[in-house]
């Protein structure tokens, strides 16, 4: 069932996806209505599940883990998928999980200490659901770049780049806590964090900094049915004849100047790069998609398109900073 918001809503949401820690009193001066306002207008679009969650960004590549993918295509067999879908969510090391139709039927994201541990990882989820995986593609990712959900509302917004440098950054175990807690819930108060984990305010707040110094905490944000908005979740895999840096300087300012694309993602595999894109409807997204390539019509050879239908981050989040 859609869920119809103004554009009121859409400012509270994009300011919160932006930085879910944000005061209230600050929000609601943005905002330019009172704080009792912005707080009931919030409380009442988690009622509805439409905020499903306030979560953290966290950069796995800045503790000294890589990044790797594996697409999947399944054979028409519901239950083995079911069942695959459900082995992989309880793997600590998963990043992301998507499940689609298109392209490919099911994307997880790993990130492991080296390839040896994606090679050994790759083959007993092979082994174990041979089965029904039809063929496969596997992918290492070199970095995602995005901007500001300016599809919410319209803004100047910039790059912001994850996963490009790997780091060895050491955390001890209160800053482990901190994440746990922050993962579940970013808009948690530091005096609770700190009477949970039986520290003080002090402590839990230097870590944090270090932890966004260090670029290991990208950023706290929002988690949104997107669905209930009325919108569709698509990736789309380009392939070029030439992608030069100055080609693909342009595609990137191209797509930051587009509110629909919200992720293009640069990793090494059989394809040059990803877009994510939020589109209102299959239409939309054919024209966004056919302007992109009569615009790099001598670079874009062919794309390839997969109709998210469900998209998890750290889905076994109880296991994942073990």
């Amino acid at each position: 069932m859609l869920y119809k918001i103004d554009e009121i809503d859409k400012r509270i949401l994009f300011e919160l996806d932006k930085n879910a820690r944000i005061p209230e009193i600050r929000l609601a001066k943005l905002i330019g209505k009172s704080k009792e306002a912005v707080r009931y207008r919030i409380k009442r679009m988690i009622e509805e599940k439409i905020i499903i969650g306030f979560t953290t960004w966290i950069d796995p590549t800045k503790l000294g883990y890589q990044l790797a993918k594996i697409y999947l295509n399944l054979a028409n067999v519901p239950h083995k998928k079911k069942e695959l879908i459900e082995y992989l969510k309880k793997d600590k090391r998963l990043f992301w999980l998507g499940v689609a139709e298109g392209a490919w039927n099911i994307g997880a994201t790993f990130f492991v200490k080296d390839m040896q541990e994606f090679f050994d990882l790759k083959n007993e989820l092979f082994t174990k659901f041979k089965e029904v995986i039809h063929e496969s593609t596997t992918a290492t990712v070199v970095s995602v770049h995005t901007h500001d959900k300016t599809f919410l509302y319209k803004n100047t917004t910039s790059w912001t780049t994850i996963f490009d440098n790997h780091e060895n950054n050491s955390v001890d175990a209160l800053s482990i806590k901190i994440l746990k807690s922050l993962f579940k819930n970013c808009r948690e108060n530091i005096a609770t964090i700190a009477h949970d984990h039986i520290t003080t305010v002090d402590k839990i707040r230097t870590r944090m900094h270090r932890l966004e110094e260090d670029k290991i905490i990208v950023k706290y944000t929002i988690e949104l049915d997107f669905q209930k908005l009325g919108y569709e979740f698509y990736k789309t895999f380009l392939y070029f004849k030439n992608l030069s840096k100055n080609e693909l300087g342009r595609l990137m300012n191209y797509v930051l100047h587009h509110p629909n694309i919200i992720f293009i993602v640069k990793q090494i595999s059989p394809w040059d790069l990803e877009l994510e894109t939020m589109c209102e409807s299959y239409e939309e997204y054919n024209r966004i998609i056919n302007a992109l390539t009569e615009e790099f019509v001598d670079s874009i050879t062919k794309f390839d398109t997969a109709i998210i239908s469900e998209d998890h981050v750290f889905p076994a989040e109880k296991m994942v900073f073990e």
